[in-house]
């Protein structure tokens, strides 16, 4: 039997503010859920992936949502351990609620708009209050 070895990130409390990740169910969770690890990384820094969901979600549409989102995250954290991260699911708008998060993280990352016909990215580009990096489709 083989592992595969796993890197520990050393966490420093106080240095640096949380990575938030957006996963929204759009094509994008898995390729923000691995920029987040690796910036989390790279920062030294928590890491907390934030499911953001519309009201109006049926019982079933919900859980796909959850399970779409949140297995890739899972995903993401493989052969990286040490890393302080929880998972929320927040109802509501992405816009204004991703733009509340930004208070106090250390970097906000989410999916690109490009193709999706939002402008979620843009508009936490412009107005977030710590940098944003935003991961294109095709790296999901």
């Amino acid at each position: 039997m083989s592992t595969v070895p796993s890197r520990t990130v050393p966490y420093q409390p106080g240095l640096s503010g949380d990575v938030v990740a957006g996963l929204l169910n759009d094509g994008h969770a898995e390729g923000v859920a691995r920029a987040a690890v690796g910036e989390a990384v790279r920062r030294g820094a928590r890491l907390r992936f934030v499911q953001v969901v519309d009201e109006g979600l049926s019982a079933q549409e919900r859980a796909d949502a959850d399970q779409a989102t949140f297995r890739a995250a899972v995903r993401a954290l493989r052969g990286v351990r040490g890393i302080p991260c929880r998972f929320e699911v927040v109802t509501g708008d992405p816009t204004p609620t991703l733009l509340e998060l930004t208070r106090g993280a250390a970097a906000l990352i989410v999916g690109d708009d490009q193709d999706t016909g939002q402008q979620i990215a843009r508009r936490c580009i412009a107005h977030a209050e710590c940098p944003v990096v935003t991961v294109p489709f095709h790296a999901a």
